[in-house]
């Protein structure tokens, strides 16, 4: 079914954020019209690419997708 059975998805973590917190990350849901969970696995996987010195070598896309 799955070529690479490591890249099906399983909840990892949860993420709990405050009211301000919350309400920008929906802004950016209704800004983009990206679904919340794609978003947020985005933008973390950009963040910990970033932080390891390999967010310009690797796109996030390539890394997500």
């Amino acid at each position: 079914m799955h070529q690479d059975t490591r890249r099906i998805r399983s909840r990892y973590a949860a993420v709990n954020l405050d009211d301000y917190e919350a309400k920008l990350i929906d802004a950016l849901v209704d800004y983009t019209g990206m679904s919340k969970a794609t978003l947020l696995r985005q933008l973390i996987l950009k963040e910990a690419l970033d932080t390891l010195g390999v967010g310009d070598i690797v796109s996030v896309g390539q890394r997500a997708g």
